[in-house]
């Protein structure tokens, strides 16, 4: 239903707020509250879309298939991972609160990461340094 420049310029805002939802779980809300919170966290993740379509303009075309089935398989694994995690937390904390927390932190690194991809994508300023082997 969109352009691939909207989908490609949708990618940084709604993989910033996509978890700020999951802040509603602090209040320890309703059924609806949580329906609501998960719905808009829910329609966030539209972000993916464009981030497939950079993901697959970086991997050359014969290796396609290959790089979308590991992207699958560490998207899936990392999920469990987080689960994981959340269900051992939640034997500590309660769960409103691990669920609120999840969202901090997965806001937190989202945020790191793309200021990262910033800096790596902003033109080096200054004199180049060379820092690898050189022929003589």
């Amino acid at each position: 239903m969109v352009t691939a420049r909207t989908r490609s310029r949708i990618v940084a805002p709604l993989a910033s707020v996509g978890m700020l939802p999951l802040l509603v779980y602090a209040l320890r809300p309703g059924v609806v509250g949580v329906l609501v919170a998960l719905s808009a966290a829910g329609l966030a993740h539209a972000y993916t879309l464009g981030l497939d379509r950079m993901y697959l303009d970086a991997v050359p075309e014969e290796l396609r298939g290959r790089a979308m089935t590991l992207l699958s398989t560490g998207l899936m694994t990392l999920q469990g991972a987080g689960m994981a995690l959340a269900g051992l937390a939640s034997e500590f904390w309660p769960v409103h609160l691990v669920v609120a927390g999840s969202g901090v932190l997965g806001t937190a690194v989202v945020l790191l990461l793309l200021a990262e991809l910033r800096a790596a994508a902003e033109p080096v300023r200054g004199p180049k340094r060379e820092t690898g082997l050189t022929a003589k």
